[in-house]
């Protein structure tokens, strides 16, 4: 009893700490923007925007006045142009990027991707006038209708089958092993930036015996299969029909004939870290303290 009431007061003050509790309030309307609270996204995704282009560029001025070689992405969006400033944050995919260029004239903002971003993100397989999911950083005195994306992208996954239910959408996601045990059912996801509710899951060891509920075999409405990458297991989503109008992810489902086409980005629930991270201090702590008892222990 003692050790559970301890878990579930660390996890509390994880919450608390990392301004997910009772003390994270939101500023008055009048204060500065930003003061005192990070720039996040909602996983809402405001726009479906246009790769306008993705370029190499060898003469990158660095902060000494040196070049580099770096990678820029352009992209359409009459949406991310409203309000843009250099250096404010733009989600693309899902992916936390800094503006860079703004074209008011031809409706376009560019950014610079780091190697970082294009190891971990599908933004380096991006073509020219392919369709990208576009949100603006969250006013601090916003509110938030999905829940708390960073847009820092943790790896990719892949829709291997999609499938109708009446007006919606189910879609089944590849995911990495490694992330799956931050993926719960009905938890929060960030997939290509959008905010969506978990329905259900499968490690990689169980992932090949295990169906997910109600999913066909093949049929009418029944698109790809359910061949997973080695080391991945899977979870499921479902769109109702406003969301598949506002987002890219149901093209992809459909459309994409190649594994990279199919490719999302995924970024899971960060408060799902922060309590491993905390519970990992306190296991640790628990171990060397049981260590020392040992030794204060009367020997036979």
């Amino acid at each position: 009893v003692a050790m559970r009431a301890l878990l579930l007061s660390l996890c509390w003050s994880s919450c608390v700490v990392h301004g997910f509790g009772p003390r994270a309030a939101l500023p008055s309307k009048g204060s500065r923007r930003g003061a005192g609270v990070q720039h996040m996204f909602s996983g809402i995704v405001e726009d479906v925007g246009r790769v306008a282009a993705l370029r190499e560029r060898d003469e990158m001025l660095l902060w000494d006045g040196s070049r580099g070689q770096g990678y820029e992405l352009e992209v359409f969006s009459p949406v991310a142009v409203d309000g843009a400033e250099l250096g404010c944050s733009i989600a693309i995919n899902g992916v936390c990027l800094t503006a860079t260029a703004i074209d008011e004239a031809e409706n376009t903002v560019t950014f610079g991707l780091s190697p970082e971003t294009l190891r971990l993100s599908n933004l380096r397989s991006l073509q020219s006038s392919q369709p990208v999911n576009v949100e603006r950083a969250l006013p601090t005195e916003s509110r938030n209708s999905g829940h708390f994306v960073q847009g820092h992208v943790d790896n990719c996954g892949v829709i291997v089958k999609a499938w109708k239910e009446g007006d919606s959408l189910w879609l089944k996601i590849a995911a990495p092993d490694d992330l799956m045990r931050y993926i719960v059912p009905k938890g929060f996801i960030a997939v290509d930036g959008t905010s969506l509710t978990v329905c259900e899951t499968a490690s990689a060891a169980m992932a090949s015996s295990v169906v997910a509920r109600d999913e066909p075999a093949e049929g009418v409405g029944v698109y790809g299969s359910s061949a997973l990458p080695d080391g991945h297991g899977w979870f499921t989503l479902m769109l109702v029909a406003y969301t598949q109008s506002k987002i890219i992810l149901p093209s992809k489902a459909v459309e994409g004939a190649t594994e990279s086409d199919r490719q999302v980005n995924l970024e899971v629930d960060v408060l799902a870290k922060y309590v491993e991270r905390g519970l990992q201090g306190v296991l640790d702590r628990m171990e060397k303290l049981e260590a020392q008892v040992q030794k204060l222990a009367p020997k036979d």
